[in-house]
């Protein structure tokens, strides 16, 4: 003890552990990258010279420890998010996902999160009870030792601003902001920032936004559409997408009924991108268009429809939420439960019961935001409805894939009636009628080497993108609109980017005309056109799918399953 504590009082000790501490996850991220040799070498190189010269700015090391704190929580933050998804710096979407991730999401990832949680709290709160030691000492780092490590940190880092050139020389899409820890991760934070004041000036800056939507066809004729939105389902996982488990067997059972999209990807690998594109225009736009406009609810309200938004989600002051509140009739389903119960998703087709109950002509527009097959799978469905066992999941550790799966596929079975409870209920009515159904995202489930697992990564995969996309459409619609039917399978071969299609498939099904649709992303029209894939980065740019971060292994899936890439 009396070693331990002599070392603890050693403020040169200090610098070095407090060094160590700064660069560690710099070390880690060499691993880990996608990046080449030169950029992570330079992200290593750099900030190591900028903290080593950083931490003789102070007699005491313990007080740059303080005044540097700020990138000790990156650090902290970023060896977490290093062992939940493998790679990458913490995005934007992560800074954002504290603000909108509640607190049961929170309650079911930490299973998954403890090992790195224990890690990071071991090391980082031992290094705060070692500064504020530091602060208390008597002793001081030597001017002697301050200087000569000064000199050694500018030559480090000025090793690193010419490998930094280099990157910038040699890199095609290099940028410091992008690629280098943790400039990059202040970047992020800034950006984050600035999206949530633009987030809580939204209902100003979209206050006189106007689709000129208006319905071409009579007001007499009876029309009910339906958006169904899933929730971290990936088609993979589908019987009706030729998984080997029947785990859709209703949908299976009405097959010829319905047009089924085998080539069908989504644009983004999170809930608050994913849902408010495909309950908007701004695919078709840029994504930061969606400060400004308002949703596909508020396109069907100006052609004289009715509306109504039922969601099993949490409210989170996001767009998912804004776009959702645009409705004549709105109802979340946990605003009247705790924080930790669960709802199923089986009460949402309750609600829409219950409003064609009361159907009495006219036009309807329903949309349905389901809780799906969110982590923790077990929680999704009734455990007398558990076909796939065991499925107790002791933990989400890898040795445990077949509970995670056999759970997985239970929420499968459970979505699976949902949508055909949904396609009953419109049937029933007799008038013309049409369901949409896709899902915001898929997931991963330590399906390869790479041991991923959950979804919004900061670097997607082939089965966070993968998604199912069904329409169905009832005797009298087909019977009115045979040529929109006859395009939507025409069509249904195409390469498909969910995001792009269903806002404006639903407007040219339902008969809406608007300066805002585009019959080219529209499935149920013959002018469809496929368009290369994009995926929407952390920084809210749209780029083409081979510059998403996707691995070889992603690609192979593609090719493996007949999808365009």
């Amino acid at each position: 003890m009396k070693n331990i504590f002599r070392w603890v009082k050693n403020q040169k000790v200090l610098f070095w552990v407090f060094l160590l501490m700064f660069i560690l996850p710099n070390v880690m991220m060499v691993s880990t990258e996608p990046t080449s040799l030169l950029v992570r070498l330079t992200s290593v190189v750099l900030p190591l010279g900028l903290y080593w010269f950083a931490l003789t700015l102070w007699k005491k090391p313990g007080k740059a420890f303080w005044w540097l704190f700020i990138f000790i929580f990156f650090d902290a933050f970023e060896i977490v998010l290093l062992d939940l998804f493998g790679e990458s710096p913490i995005a934007v979407d992560m800074f954002l996902n504290v603000l909108t991730t509640n607190v049961t999401e929170v309650n079911e990832l930490l299973s998954d999160m403890i090992p790195a949680v224990a890690f990071v709290f071991v090391v980082y709160i031992s290094g705060m009870v070692l500064a504020v030691l530091s602060i208390k000492n008597k002793q001081e780092l030597s001017y002697n030792f301050r200087l000569m490590q000064r000199v050694r940190g500018i030559v480090i880092a000025v090793v690193g601003v010419v490998m930094l050139v280099c990157c910038y020389s040699i890199e095609p899409y290099f940028k410091l902001r992008n690629d280098i820890f943790p400039a990059n991760v202040c970047y992020n934070l800034g950006l984050s920032v600035k999206r949530t004041i633009e987030t809580s000036r939204y209902e100003t800056t979209s206050r006189n936004f106007t689709y000129h939507a208006k319905s071409e066809r009579v007001d007499s004729m009876p029309e009910i559409y339906v958006l169904v939105i899933g929730e971290t389902l990936r088609a993979d996982n589908m019987g009706i997408y030729g998984y080997e488990r029947n785990t859709t067997p209703r949908l299976s059972s009405i097959d010829s009924a319905l047009v089924v999209y085998r080539d069908a990807i989504t644009m983004s690998n999170t809930t608050h991108k994913s849902v408010p594109m495909l309950m908007s225009s701004i695919a078709s736009e840029a994504f930061d268009s969606v400060y400004y406009r308002k949703g596909l609810i508020t396109a069907f309200k100006e052609a004289g429809y009715t509306t109504a938004y039922y969601s099993n989600q949490r409210r989170n002051h996001s767009f998912i939420d804004f776009f959702g509140s645009e409705a004549d009739e709105v109802k979340f389903l946990k605003d009247s439960v705790t924080m930790i119960e669960n709802v199923n998703d089986m009460e949402l087709v309750d609600l829409v019961k219950g409003r064609l109950s009361r159907y009495d002509g006219g036009k309807l527009l329903i949309v349905v935001h389901c809780y799906g097959s969110h982590f923790n799978y077990k929680d999704r469905y009734p455990k007398d409805k558990a076909r796939f066992k065991p499925d107790v999941i002791p933990s989400a550790d890898k040795k445990y894939r077949e509970q995670l799966i056999n759970a997985y596929d239970n929420t499968v079975l459970q979505a699976d009636e949902v949508v055909t409870d949904i396609i009953s209920l419109l049937d029933g009515k007799g008038v013309n009628s049409a369901m949409i159904f896709t899902s915001d995202h898929g997931e991963d489930i330590y399906d390869d080497s790479r041991n991923r697992f959950l979804h919004a990564s900061p670097m997607p995969t082939y089965y966070q993108l993968r998604v199912p996309l069904l329409v169905w459409t009832s005797s009298a619609y087909n019977a009115h609109f045979p040529e929109v039917l006859e395009a939507l399978r025409a069509n249904k071969d195409k390469a498909i980017s969910t995001n792009k299609v269903v806002f404006h498939t639903l407007l040219d099904m339902s008969g809406l005309s608007s300066p805002f649709l585009r019959k080219k992303n529209a499935l149920s029209s013959g002018s469809f056109r496929s368009m290369p894939r994009q995926y929407v980065n952390d920084h809210n740019k749209f780029l083409p799918i081979r510059r998403s971060g996707l691995r070889e292994l992603d690609v192979e899936q593609f090719y493996a399953h007949g999808l365009e890439y």
